[in-house]
Formats: structure tokens, sequence, C-alpha cells
């Protein structure tokens, strides 16, 4: 160390010494290339503590001096330094010191170091550092005073440390030896060094023996005795049982030696010893034990709060308790415990201070808290401290309230608090605290509107703040209100009998037969199925005896309606038309009437006439004659059976409707007489096309080998019984100007929901060029379809979008929050449900979008595939299959008639 003493730490640029004075600057091109690189990382994010070390190490071996000084002091800003990187940092500035007047900078220095973690070689070198700043061992000026006052600082520190607090025991002792040995006459000093032996023997230390040896040393050499002296007896007392405590403890010492890793053995050695030292009730001990433990765990959170709590205990001193938390702020800033029990240890003792508590505060909110739950704990202790400032604050706790909740909606939307800690503690405050009902009432209501009022907890929260302040009504009210709603987690059962139990115990006789009425076939359902879920096997019975029953089609249903209805009866009667099903529901295929409106039995004739071909009667069998008729005939039986499947077939855009399929004759022996037939059958199917649209209509084989159709497929499908309904049917009385002007446009397209999204919440001004140009950035956009509303023709606010491939699908249900004239709108993929043929087509302002059903009625989110049956309700065999007149047997005139009298 130089003889003129160490220099100035923390002096400006202008005063200090250049990069040159800190010998010679030794850098390679790859340790510039690798500085350059590290400012350039500190400077784009300074919290990365990796780079601050490799940033400081490189500086240290370049030797540039004031870098090296602007790094550490950036680095001690963002995060606490080491054991190494403090001695390494103290002895450069030492080192490189060439005057006196920067002492005191080097002083403040020391108190930073000692500050940061428990560490004996730092406060022997700071006791060093005092020591050598004394011009004159016999000058008795402040710096002696100075000397003795940082040696007190570090035994108290650190003189307990078994196995290293000896040395500064030593480094005290030997000083004032010499301060003795200048003046031999001067008692107190002499007195002063025999006290500094007493207090060390009686500390339990390591190498004890050696400093009673000294002691008795010293004490002959005083008294000038050729044998030593004996020791006091209360220094040997106290000296064997420091010793004992040395003995009990050397097990836990030789656990946490300071050559052990740091591991998680470490870690249970020290929470072993530190238990054990609780135990002995001994808060020094424990506290210098917490100080060693965080020196090697300094990012271990649980140790920082058990550290807090105990010394919040014990000691019960707000300070040290206070310095602690900053300490481990500055350690591990991402826990939000951390910063809500250091916001909660500035009220204690009646020392809250507003302005204080307000900063630490705002510095939390920006520390980087990791989770929800981090900022919710913050916002809560924040909300605790305003508070117990009183009555008379109200308004700022309101408005802490309204700031913590906006905060969590913003950072955290989907984040739900089933505890309801922020809204019920809001609730509770403006009840009591501001005595004001409506604003308590208001705080549940926006949370029954929000996400987490699909959960039973907030009506149940509600409901018993309502009745606690004796509003009765305005329970029963919430109650009514959400009985009914499908809550998560079957809350609506625990809601039903929430709200008997409200009215059992607040209500009349009444009001609880209300509530029973309107809650009972909740509760019976949620009884059935708690039963069919402990019965499986019952259950799957069930459903299997539901399978095999017989189920009616929607034709026969309509028929029986209309049957039941004296309204329709009556219109039938007047009109002279025979009421369909007068003598009970008919057979499957049989027809009420033609297209034409014929009756049923002039309908049969006409279609028992195509079916046999009968001859003219100047014609022969065979003739051209009899061929045209029977072409003739066998259209004409296709187009009535058409007519009569359009006028069963709901009216509406893009419906295909599965029809049934006709009974299979028995085949019988050949017949000559059918040979005529089965050459009319074969000439009516090459008829021409114009002849009747659904004459080349494919066979169900067919349809049913393919039953993935591509959408152009589908279209043509589709486009033949549209055509037909179109011309043979009976007009649409209430039809729409738009329903009519799409249904001129040709066939309609039917869309097979083949990776296909859903969009909702659309503006009522989106078009489909809009839409489709904001998903083009996802892939190929093959059509985009908005919703219509019958009524106004205006979009109802969502769509389906076609896109190309599952992967343009898949990006476009990525998007986070898409907007378009500035709303948000809900992308996801269609997912039709599973059941009976239905199908969609772009619905006008007749029927909206989608005018297709299946077996069941659904809603526009439950859609499914059309399933294409082109084949004719009913047809002879041979026309259905295409067979060869050679291969199968054709059946004769009166096998159709006893075929038709089965159906």
């Amino acid at each position: 160390m130089p003889a003129d003493g160490p220099a100035a730490m923390e002096v400006s640029d202008t005063n200090s010494d250049s990069d040159s004075d800190f010998e010679e600057v030794d850098a390679t091109p790859e340790d510039m290339d690798l500085m350059t690189r590290l400012e350039t990382d500190l400077q784009a994010n300074p919290n990365l503590y990796d780079s601050h070390i490799q940033y400081i190490g490189v500086l240290r071996k370049c030797k540039l001096r004031e870098r090296l000084r602007t790094a550490r002091k950036a680095m001690h800003e963002h995060y606490p330094l080491t054991e190494q990187l403090w001695l390494e940092w103290l002895q450069d500035e030492i080192d490189s010191a060439d005057s006196s007047a920067g002492k005191k900078q080097i002083e403040q220095l020391f108190r930073k170091a000692v500050q940061d973690y428990l560490s004996v070689p730092i406060w022997k070198a700071y006791m060093e550092f005092a020591k050598s700043s004394l011009t004159d061992p016999t000058d008795g000026d402040s710096s002696v005073q100075h000397f003795r006052e940082v040696c007190e600082q570090a035994l108290t520190a650190a003189g307990l440390h078994i196995t290293l607090g000896a040395s500064l025991w030593n480094t005290y002792r030997e000083h004032e030896a010499q301060l003795a040995a200048a003046d031999p006459t001067a008692d107190t000093q002499q007195q002063r060094v025999g006290q500094l032996y007493q207090r060390q023997l009686l500390v339990p230390l390591a190498d004890a023996a050696q400093t009673l040896q000294g002691y008795r040393q010293w004490e002959a050499q005083l008294a000038g005795a050729t044998q030593p002296p004996q020791v006091p007896d209360h220094v040997e007392q106290g000296f064997k049982k420091a010793q004992q405590a040395v003995s009990l403890r050397s097990e836990h010492e030789a656990m946490v030696a300071s050559d052990k890793p740091a591991d998680e053995n470490l870690l249970a050695a020290f929470l072993a010893y530190i238990k054990y030292e609780e135990a002995k009730g001994d808060p020094p001990h424990v506290q210098l034990l917490y100080e060693r433990a965080l020196a090697a765990f300094p990012v271990t959170t649980y140790l920082w709060q058990a550290y807090a709590n105990y010394m919040q205990d014990h000691i019960k001193v707000p300070a040290a308790t206070q310095q602690i938390y900053t300490r481990a702020l500055r350690n591990c800033p991402w826990v939000g415990s951390l910063w809500a029990n250091a916001l909660r240890a500035l009220e204690l003792h009646n020392a809250f201070d507003e302005q204080q508590h307000t900063s630490l505060y705002s510095s939390a909110l920006q520390a980087g808290l990791q989770t929800a739950e981090d900022y919710m704990e913050v916002v809560l202790a924040r909300l605790d401290g305003l508070r117990h400032m009183g009555t008379d604050r109200m308004q700022a706790l309101r408005q802490g309230f309204q700031q913590g909740a906006e905060l969590m909606q913003t950072y955290f939307p989907e984040y739900m608090d089933r505890s309801l800690r922020l809204h019920a503690y809001w609730a509770d405050c403006e009840l009591h605290i501001g005595k004001d009902a409506t604003a308590a009432e208001a705080v549940w209501e926006n949370v029954l509107r929000s996400p987490m009022g699909r959960y039973i907890e907030p009506s149940i929260a509600y409901v018993t703040m309502l009745v606690g302040s004796g509003n009765h009504a305005q329970a029963r009210h919430v109650f009514k209100r959400g009985y009914a709603r499908n809550l998560e987690e079957k809350g609506q059962v625990f809601l039903c009998e929430a709200w008997l139990r409200f009215e059992r115990e607040h209500g009349t006789a009444d009001s609880y037969a209300e509530a029973c009425r309107k809650v009972r076939p909740f509760l019976e359902q949620a009884a059935a199925a708690a039963a069919a879920a402990a019965n499986t096997e019952g259950t799957a019975k069930a459903q299997a005896a539901a399978k095999k029953a017989k189920k009616l089609t929607p034709e026969e249903m309509k028929k029986m309606r209309q049957q039941a209805d004296p309204n329709y009866q009556a219109k039938q009667a007047a009109a002279g038309t025979p009421t369909p099903y007068a003598d009970g529901p008919s057979k499957k295929g049989k027809k009420a009437k033609t297209a034409a409106g014929q009756p049923e039995a002039a309908s049969v004739t006409a279609s028992k006439a195509a079916r046999h071909k009968l001859p003219d009667a100047g014609s022969k069998p065979g003739g051209a004659a009899s061929t045209h008729m029977a072409a003739q005939t066998a259209a004409q039986a296709q187009a009535d059976q058409s007519a009569a499947s359009n006028n069963k077939r709901r009216q509406g855009l893009g419906f295909a409707e599965e029809q049934p399929q006709p009974k299979r004759a028995k085949p019988t022996p050949p017949d000559p007489a059918a040979a005529d037939n089965t050459d009319s059958v074969q000439h009516a199917q090459q008829a021409p096309a114009n002849s009747n649209p659904q004459e080349k209509l494919p066979s169900s084989k067919v349809v049913d080998e393919q039953p993935s159709q591509t959408k152009a497929g589908l279209q043509k499908q589709s486009a033949a019984p549209q055509a037909a309904g179109a011309s043979s049917g009976p007009p649409r009385r209430h039809q729409p100007a738009a329903a009519a002007a799409a249904a001129q446009q040709g066939p309609l397209a039917v869309f097979t929901d083949e990776c296909t999204a859903f969009v909702r919440g659309l503006d009522n001004k989106v078009t489909e060029a809009e839409l489709k140009q904001l998903l083009a950035a996802c892939g190929q956009v093959k059509d985009v379809r908005l919703v219509m509303d019958k009524a106004t023709g205006r979009p109802k606010g969502f769509g389906y979008v076609e896109f190309g491939s599952n992967s343009a699908l898949q990006k476009a249900v990525d998007l986070k929050d898409p907007e378009l004239h500035g709303r948000k709108m809900t992308i996801m993929v269609s997912k039709p449900p599973s059941g009976g043929p239905a199908g969609r087509g772009r619905g006008g302002p007749a029927r909206g979008f989608g005018g297709g059903r299946g077996d069941k009625g659904r809603s526009i989110h439950q859609h499914e595939r059309l399933a294409v049956s082109a084949a004719p309700a009913f047809m002879p065999r041979a026309v259905a299959k295409k067979t060869d007149v050679g291969k199968t047997p054709t059946a004769t005139n009166a096998d159709f008639r006893q075929l038709l009298h089965k159906k």
C-alpha cells in the first residue's frame, strides 16, 4: 500500500486519471469486439447479470480503469455485488491511489460493500483501511476513534462467526496492544487491551485456546511475573461455556463450511442450523446465520422472507426490518410477496409515510413482476395502506381500487381470481367505509357482466353482501336473474340450492314455492345426470332402447300436426280435398297430392301408368309409338315424384334432405311380357336432357361411394333439385324479393366446412371484400360469407371464411385480437356437430344464412356438411341401378301394384 494513502474512488471524469495511468492498455482485437458487443447488449437491457460480469472482466483484463469503474457502478445500481467483485474493486482502487484526497470516498465505498452481504474478508479489509488512515499511532485524534468505531461495527456484524470471527478480534486487539506498547504508563490503554481479551474469550470461537494462552502471557508481562497469573474465575467459566457451545455446533459448522458448494445440501444444512439457533433463543447468532446463508444463496426468496419475519417478530426494530426488505428487493425484484410485505412493513409501529408508501408502490409496479398473482399481492398491500389512512381518504381508496382493477384487466385480461379478493374488498369498503350501498352493488354488477360471471362465486358473494345489509329484495332479484344461467362447474345447481335456502330462511311461503317451481326442472335434470353417471350400465341400456324405438320422419310429424289442427281440417273440407292421414299415418312414400294438385287417386293412376307403361290402343308392343309413350310416362312419373318431394321439402336456400329409399321388390321369374317394359325403360333413360331436369340424377350407389364431394360437385348435384322445385313445385306465397333474385342467379353454392373459420364480432359495415383482404395475409382465402338478417337484409355481425389449406386456417385462428373498423373480432375453427344430413348455402334476406336443416333444428353455429342424395325417392329398380336386362329379372306390373299396396 502506498505511504501517502489511498486514492479517491468516485471522482469526476475531469479530476480522475486517464486509462493510461492504470498501467498500460493491453487489448486485443478480440477483446475490443467483445467489449463493443457487451456494451450494446447492456445499453439495450441493463438487467443482464452475466453480461455485466463478462464486461467487467474484459475491462479489468485490458486495464481500462475509468471504463471499469463506470461499469462497476452501473452493475451496482441494478444488482448487489458478490464478495469477490467487491474485493477486486476495492483492491484496484487502493492500488491506483496516488493522493489522500479521496479517503472519504473510499470510506463510502467500504460502507456500501459491507451492506450487500456478510463478508468477514471485506470487514477485515475495512478495518485495515481505517488503521492505515492513522498518521501517528500515538495520536488520539478522531482517526483512532474512527478506527475503533469500524472495529466495533465489524465485531457486531461478524464477531460471532465461529470459524472466521477470531481474525476480526485479533486485528482489533493487536492494534490496541500497539497503542498500549507505545505508552506503557497509560493505564486506560492497558485496560482496553485486557477487556478485549476477556470479551473474546467469552465468545464461542474456534482456536480459542491460543487466545487464552496469549491472554495469560500478556497478563504476566504486564505484572512482570515469571509465572503466568491465574485467569479470573468469571473469565474461566465463560471460556468453558463458550467452548461447550463450540463443540455443540461443530457438526453444523462442518456442514456449512466455506468450501462447500452452494447446492441443495448446503441450503438444507443452513436451514437446520438456523432452526437449531432459533430453538436456543439467541437472536444475534440467528441473525448471523441468516446473513451467512444469504451470502451463499442471495436469490432464495424464502430465506429473505424468513429473515425479515424473524427480525420483525423478535428484534422489533422497524428500521432494521425495512433495511432487510430493501436488500431483499435488490436481490429478488421479481417476487410480488416481498414487495407486498415491504409495503406493510412501512406501516408498523404507526410509522406510516404516505409519500414513501406511494414511492415504493410505484417501484413495485416497474420492477418486472412475473405473474398476475404477484401484481395482485402488491395491489392489495397498497389498498391496505390506503384503508388505514381513515374514512376521510375514501376518495383516494376508491381511486386505488379503480386503478388496481384496470391494471389487472389490462395486463392479465384472462386472469380470474376465484376468491374475489379485489372486488369483494372493494364492495366491502364502499359499503362500510364509504356508506354507499349503490356503489357496492355496482361493483358486483360489473363482476357479473365480466367473464368471471360464468362462475358461481360472484353471485354468492353478491347475495351474501345484500343479505348482510338487509336488502332481501335485491338478493332475490339476483337469484331470479341467474338461476337459469348455465354456469361453469355445476354452478347452476349450487345457485338453485342457495336460492331455496335463502327463501327458506328469509322469504315467505309463496316466495319459497315460486323458487321451488322455477328451480325444480334444473335440479331434477342434475339429479338424473348424476344417477346416470352412477349407473353407467343402465344408462347404456336405455340409450340402446331409445335407438331401437321408431322415429317419425319430419313429413309424418307435419301430417300429424295438420290432422290435429281444426283450422286446417276445416280448410281442407271447404276445398273438397281429402285430409291427409285421415285414416291414420300412411306408409312411407305415399303422396297426398301430385305437383299439379291432382287427387291422390289420380296421382296413383298416373304413377301406375308411368311404371307399367300402358300402350295406346293404336300402338303395337315394341313399336315406336309404344317406346315414345313409355318414355313420356316415365318422365311424367319422375316429374310427379320430384314435385311431391319439393312440396314436402322445407323451402330454403342451400337445403338438401336425404330422400327415403324405396323398398326392393322381390325377384320374380322372367316374364316375356316384361321385355317390352325393359326396352321402354332403357329408352326412357336415353331421353333428352331438356325433357326433365331430374332425369339424369346419379344413383344412390354412386353417391354412397363418394362421401367426400368437392364444392363444384355439390353445386352441380344441388342444382337439379332446386330447378325442379322451382318449375314443378307450388309457388311460395311470402318469398321476399331478395330471395327471388337469389333464385334467379342459378344454382347456389353449398359449403362443406372444410378449412372454414367462424368469425364473430364484426361491425355491421364490414364487407366481404374487407374481411377477405384482412385475412389474405394468412393464406389463400377461397370464399367469404357474411350472415344476413332475414328481416332487414343487413349483416348479423358474424360469418364464415373458407381457406385454401389447414395451415392458412390455423394462422387465422392464431391471430391475436384482430380488429376491423375499430372492433375486435373472434376467429375460431368452424366445427359442425355430428348428426343427420344438413347443408348451408349463401342465405339471402328470405332465410338468412344456411337455409338447410338436418333431422334436428340447429342454430347458425350448428351446421353440418351437405349430404347429397340425388336418387329419386321411388323409381324402378332397373333404372336406379342401371342393371343389365339380361342378367336381372324384371318385375311385372302385378309386382309393382303389389308393392304400392304394401306402401
